[in-house]
């Protein structure tokens, strides 16, 4: 920093500290009008929200979701029998009035819930030569026979298109599919599907429910679980504060500047409307654990600094001269790691980048806060004990000055040889990083999860799933009646059938209505179950299909002036690879048939499985954007504070390793990069880069103490000067990472969501890791490179 700045610097210090009842009256003001909006936090994050709203993809869906629904808030309610088959009047009646209750939410798309007791379900009978007749299934009466139920079973069973579908393959279970509108949140629709679960589950039925809405569901149902897994690290972080500090007095400030900040950060929320997502609460307690460690490190340099002057406004002031800098250059590179999530096309992502970075931002204040707060404090008993107890080689004192030692000495050749190593191992680890859900089902619950075990259920034994994927058709009126429509169609089916025959289940569309229709006017001839190959024929087929089918049944796959269409393929998984194999299928398919017609075109792709394509091509794109973006920052900031290309590097280069690590350790533990996990890996990236800070500035003030007059030099300046740093900077580092890393630790042995406890492990490591890093791999930097920027600085 220039003259100039320490001078500005001095002045604004001079003036807090002059004035520390304003300041802490304008802080605390600020702190009860932001916090004022804390009741007004939503936490209903909307589907819309959580997809890229530039992808080609999410502007296809919204063009045809008018017309059949986005497919991506589609939902599976199976009813399983406990004992035998469903063909019981009972039980045929406890679908038929699920179908009547769902089809009555004002939540859901009326027309798109569908089952053998909906209206549109159809079957085809002959009624002489030459003539059919289309019935409803089982509408709108269940049979009241047992002759009756039996031809109920054999026209479910003898027609493909509701063998398997919504009838299980062994009989067992029947399935009532739904789209819920996008503007629902996640909370009410899982509200009103638990109602269905807690009144058709006894002693004869059971009820599974799939699908994304029910997925966040679950989520949203551990929100209080959440909370109080935080209020377990809470308390952990106040047990570590006591242990850190042994007295009250010096627990309070952390604590109280924590406060302020939480209520600052949570009231901005509330105040912007912004939705916070529970899935979101990780990151919050992250920041909070990150404002008490800096107002830790504050604390711990204010109470040497009192022993040092016995004056409570000079300890403050000399405080904030030495902790200001450092605290606003670790706060800036920390709001980077979140501030570059704005890249992200995702409105969720955007957001998270909005309010985290005025929430981390906060944490600016402690550099000014906690100073003032000690000198109103009895901590004179206390920073004496503190400083006794500092001058005494505790466990924790040769464990630093030892791992510094063995750093800057004979272990040189191995700390720099393990970097290598680490480098190597996670860097080939993390090349196998998958972009999207690395396993079947939700990886963000146990996989003994209910949700997970409802999903194998329905993969098991029904030949549709969530997992849905949507190929449209959109042109001018009457185009739908071209041939080369549904002739595309039936190809597309077939050509991912063939492709992908381990994760293609079904495909649904007027093609099977068609063809049921052919096979009936053939007398049953098993030759005639396909489309025609002649176009007059096939356009009298579907004219005939639509006089004989209702409006509800043909609303599910063209629209009334036949302009659009649609088919939808289902297939058993979502999983990153799988996406990639769906993707390239459907590409290679289009890349020998064209996509034009000479009256409209098809699109690609809806359903969720589009859904979550769009979205991993998102994080694809942006993921190393976000990483390159956020070490630009952090080497930017870092030469804006320091005026130093070489500080910058030394700052920024453990970073990159620490960054590999985490990918790395991702990939092992089959952590995919998805929408909830990038801001925690984008964040990750930077906070322990305060932990290096602290202890360069330190390492800066002892050189300014080796040049005032009457100092002994020592024999080794640059030694000396980096033990006394890690001695009690590095000390420091070691209680406030501590602070951090053993409550959220605990989250992987107390959480149910397996999301929360894989992040808390994950960040528990990397976290591990930088304080490592600071003191063994940066005091061997600063021993071989010797910056100017520490060793001079003072001088001006």
């Amino acid at each position: 920093m220039t003259s100039h700045s320490h001078s500005w610097m001095a002045r604004f210090n001079r003036f807090c500290t002059s004035h520390r009842v304003l300041v802490l009256l304008v802080t605390l003001l600020v702190a009860v009008a932001f916090g004022s909006g804390i009741p007004r936090i939503k936490g209903e994050v909307l589907i819309e929200e959580l997809l890229p709203y530039a992808h080609p993809y999410l502007k296809i869906m919204i063009d045809f979701s008018e017309t059949f629904g986005s497919g991506g808030s589609f939902v599976a309610i199976a009813l399983k029998a406990k004992n035998g088959d469903i063909f019981k009047k009972s039980i045929l009646s406890k679908i038929q009035a699920i179908d009547q209750e769902v089809s009555m939410w004002e939540e859901v798309y009326r027309i798109l819930t569908f089952s053998i007791a909906s209206r549109s379900a159809k079957v085809v009978r002959p009624v002489s030569a030459g003539e059919i007749k289309v019935q409803p299934l089982m509408w709108p009466e269940v049979p009241q026979t047992e002759e009756g139920i039996q031809e109920l079973k054999r026209d479910i069973f003898s027609d493909p298109n509701l063998r398997g579908i919504l009838v299980s393959r062994d009989g067992t279970a029947g399935m009532i599919m739904t789209q819920f509108k996008e503007n629902i949140s996640y909370e009410r629709a899982f509200e009103l599907l638990k109602g269905l679960d807690q009144r058709y589950t006894d002693e004869e039925t059971e009820i599974h429910l799939v699908g994304f809405p029910v997925m966040m569901g679950w989520i949203y149902s551990y929100k209080t679980q959440i909370i109080l897994v935080m209020a377990v690290s809470v308390a952990l972080i106040v047990v570590v504060l006591f242990l850190s500090f042994q007295n009250l007095m010096g627990m309070v400030v952390p604590l109280a500047f924590g406060l302020v900040s939480t209520a600052i950060g949570l009231g901005f929320i509330g105040w912007t409307g912004i939705n916070f997502s529970p899935l979101l609460y990780v990151l919050a307690f992250l920041v909070i654990a990150r404002m008490v460690s800096h107002s830790v490190q504050i604390t711990h340099r204010y109470m040497e600094i009192y022993v040092e002057r016995r004056d409570r406004v000079e300890a403050c002031y000399e405080t904030m001269q030495s902790m200001i800098i450092p605290n606003w250059a670790a706060v800036s590179t920390e709001a980077a790691g979140f501030l570059v999530l704005i890249l992200v096309k995702i409105a969720l992502m955007q957001y998270v980048a909005i309010f985290m970075t005025v929430w981390m931002l906060t944490i600016a204040l402690c550099g000014i806060f906690t100073p003032v707060l000690c000198s109103y404090m009895p901590l004179a008993r206390a920073s004496e004990h503190w400083v006794r107890k500092s001058q005494k080689m505790s466990w924790l004192d040769r464990l630093c000055v030892g791992a510094c030692t063995f750093s800057t000495g004979n272990g040189k050749t191995v700390i720099a040889l393990g970097a290598v190593i680490l480098v190597a191992f996670f860097a080939y680890a993390g090349g196998r990083l998958k972009i999207g859900d690395p396993s079947p089902g939700s990886p963000l619950l146990w996989p003994e999860h209910r949700y997970n075990q409802d999903q194998a259920m329905v993969d098991k034994t029904f030949d549709v799933s969530s997992e849905d994927f949507t190929l449209y058709y959109g042109g001018e009126k009457d185009s739908v009646y071209n041939p080369t429509v549904l002739n595309t169609f039936e190809a597309f089916d077939r050509h991912m059938k063939a492709r992908l025959p381990d994760i293609y289940k079904s495909s649904d569309s007027i093609i099977g209505m068609m063809k049921t229709i052919s096979y009936i006017l053939h007398d049953g001839d098993v030759l005639w179950r396909e489309l025609p190959y002649q176009p007059d024929k096939i356009t009298n087929l579907i004219g005939w299909t639509r006089d004989q089918v209702d409006v509800y049944t043909m609303a599910r796959y063209v629209d009334h002036d036949m302009s659009k269409a649609q088919i939808t393929l289902y297939f058993s998984d979502h999983t990153s690879d799988n996406l990639i194999r769906i993707h390239r299928a459907a590409n290679e398919f289009f890349a020998l048939h064209p996509m034009k017609t000479d009256r409209g075109e098809f699109f690609l792709a809806g359903g969720r499985i589009g859904m979550e394509m769009a979205t991993n091509e998102e994080m694809k794109r942006t993921h190393l954007q976000v990483d390159a973006m956020v070490l630009i920052a952090i080497f930017l900031l870092c030469f804006l504070f320091y005026r130093s290309l070489i500080g910058a590097c030394m700052f920024t280069v453990p970073l990159i390793l620490a960054n590999m690590i985490a990918y790395g350790y991702m990939a092992m533990a089959g952590i995919g990069l998805t929408i909830n996990t990038l801001p925690v890996a984008a964040v990750g990236v930077g906070v322990g880069v305060d932990f290096a800070i602290y202890i360069y500035n330190r390492c800066r003030e002892e050189f300014a103490l080796l040049r005032q007059p009457g100092a002994q030099a020592p024999s080794d300046p640059w030694l000396a000067v980096i033990l006394r740093a890690v001695r009690t900077s590095g000390k420091a580092v070691i209680l406030t990472g501590l602070t951090v890393v053993l409550p959220i630790s605990v989250w992987y042995f107390i959480s149910d969501m397996k999301f929360q406890a894989q992040v808390g492990l994950f960040l528990a490591m990397i976290l591990s890791a930088n304080v490592l890093f600071a003191i063994t791999v940066h005091p061997l930097l600063l021993y071989v490179i010797k910056p100017r920027f520490v060793r001079e600085w003072g001088n001006t």
